[in-house]
């Protein structure tokens, strides 16, 4: 196993997929430069598996049901706005 921490890039949508290591570990996420990003700790020489990362703003809906949990990453300030990072699980 080779493990690294990588960041991945976000954008400010409201749900995306990225293909990452299979059993990645999320670390954080925060403002780097003014670009939203996730940092995991992965094993660089693992198969990829996609995962789903949703950004809430401050006042938002948080989306229910369909059997979906969202388990949550952190908050970031990006001013003017507040955003709310989950991953989607049991997709």
């Amino acid at each position: 196993m080779d493990y690294r921490i990588w960041k991945y890039e976000l954008e400010l949508s409201s749900i995306q997929a990225i293909e990452m290591p299979v059993g990645a570990e999320i670390l954080s996420v925060g403002n780097q430069e003014g670009i939203l990003a996730i940092w995991a700790m992965v094993d660089a020489t693992g198969d990829k598996e996609q995962r789903y990362i949703e950004i809430i703003g401050t006042g938002d809906q948080v989306p229910t049901g369909m059997g979906v949990d969202h388990k949550f990453i952190g908050t970031v300030l990006m001013s003017p706005f507040v955003w709310h990072v989950f991953e989607r699980t049991g997709i």
